[in-house]
């Protein structure tokens, strides 16, 4: 039966990414970091498997480069456009049209947000390159998936969770999204916190301002 997996932040052809986080990335050239990745890629994911990719796949800036990698990788892969993605981005219909040895377009999809549901979660999810505070559905317990963080977990409540490959050093199929996020509380709305009553628009102001410093000290 074909897997659905997830991951983000590969950052094919990036070499400071082996110093930046360099837990999973021990290698002494991109070349070497770029095989590995590719290798472990395709010992994980079957030519009949979906991933979804929440963005920035590559630093290499011209679309032949970034192609050469996508002509290895098995299964059918969708992009969620990440803040590096430009060159994929600007070239388009290249990424959708251009076909891998085994008939699949190079990209399935390309967009910048997508909500999907998935065999073995029990809720849809809402995918987006960067953590958000708040998405469709987070009241009613749906999960958020983003990257863009790398090794961290944004410091947000809710299910959500970074899928990123230098947080995991793998990719995550479904079952690992539902063991991290069943049992956490779904998101509460205006639960009254950081709620402001101004008395009126010059009050409001000065509520305001002093909130945001307060958000940020």
């Amino acid at each position: 039966m074909p897997t659905t997996y997830f991951t983000s932040d590969l950052h094919f052809s990036h070499k400071n990414i082996m110093k930046f986080c360099p837990q999973f990335r021990s290698y002494a050239s991109i070349k070497e970091m770029d095989a590995a990745l590719i290798a472990q890629w395709n010992a994980t994911v079957a030519p009949e498997d979906t991933v979804y990719n929440l963005g920035d796949i590559s630093f290499a800036r011209d679309a032949a480069s970034i192609a050469r990698v996508l002509h290895q990788l098995n299964g059918e892969h969708h992009l969620i456009l990440g803040n590096h993605d430009e060159v994929i981005a600007k070239n388009r219909d290249y990424f959708l049209h251009t076909t891998k040895a085994d008939g699949k377009p190079l990209l399935a999809s390309i967009k910048n947000y997508r909500q999907v549901v998935c065999d073995g979660c029990s809720q849809p999810l809402v995918l987006f390159h960067y953590p958000i505070q708040e998405w469709d559905g987070c009241g009613k317990g749906r999960y958020h998936l983003y990257g863009h963080v790398h090794d961290r977990l944004a410091p947000l409540p809710g299910r959500l969770l970074n899928v990123g490959y230098d947080l995991h050093g793998r990719l995550l199929k479904a079952h690992d999204i539902e063991t991290y996020l069943r049992d956490l509380p779904a998101l509460v709305h205006h639960d009254g916190q950081n709620t402001l009553r101004p008395a009126d628009t010059n009050d409001a102001r000065t509520q305001i301002a002093a909130a945001l410093r307060r958000l940020n000290e």
